[in-house]
């Protein structure tokens, strides 16, 4: 795992002016793929999920059992969009980075971007809505110690429209 803050190699443009971003690498197992031995392409949104849920963890200090379990809160995601540039196969391994596109009181959207030997193979732009789980399911502002982290991944204005 590497920190945030130290991100070394080459990060495509969707996020090059993030200040921060948030790396992790997944190698392509077998649940992943299809008869062709490649990734399946819902696959790619587990992984992203697993990339948030990581990020959740390990830079926001906000594990999915504490949000879930502790606070009765989740996020929702409520909107995406996914371009695929390059398939993955078995057993190779994917770097993904992540940054934060848009932050709001009661959302946010991150951008991932996922390379394989720094070549882009797969973004995304998912847009997550911080809820009570309490019934009904009502949008409440993100908590202030983790909007403050997420905020330190933040991309500047330019890179905002990148994935429309």
């Amino acid at each position: 795992m590497l920190h945030p803050r130290s991100t070394p190699g080459r990060v495509s443009g969707l996020l090059r002016n993030s200040p921060v971003k948030y790396t992790t690498n997944i190698t392509v197992g077998f649940r992943h793929v299809d008869w062709a031995r490649i990734v399946f392409y819902p696959r790619y949104f587990e992984m992203f999920n697993q990339v948030v849920e990581q990020w959740f963890e390990e830079s926001l200090q906000c594990p999915f059992y504490r949000l879930h379990e502790e606070w009765g809160n989740g996020i929702p995601l409520v909107d995406s969009a996914c371009q695929f540039s390059r398939a993955n196969h078995l057993g190779e391994q994917i770097t993904f980075t992540l940054g934060v596109q848009k932050l709001g009181s009661r959302s946010f959207t991150v951008v991932i971007e996922g390379l394989h030997r720094g070549e882009l193979c797969v973004s995304a732009r998912l847009t997550m809505v911080w809820v009570t789980l309490s019934e009904p399911l009502a949008a409440i502002p993100i908590p202030d110690s983790v909007r403050q982290v997420m905020a330190d991944y933040l991309a500047t204005s330019d890179e905002s429209e990148a994935i429309a």
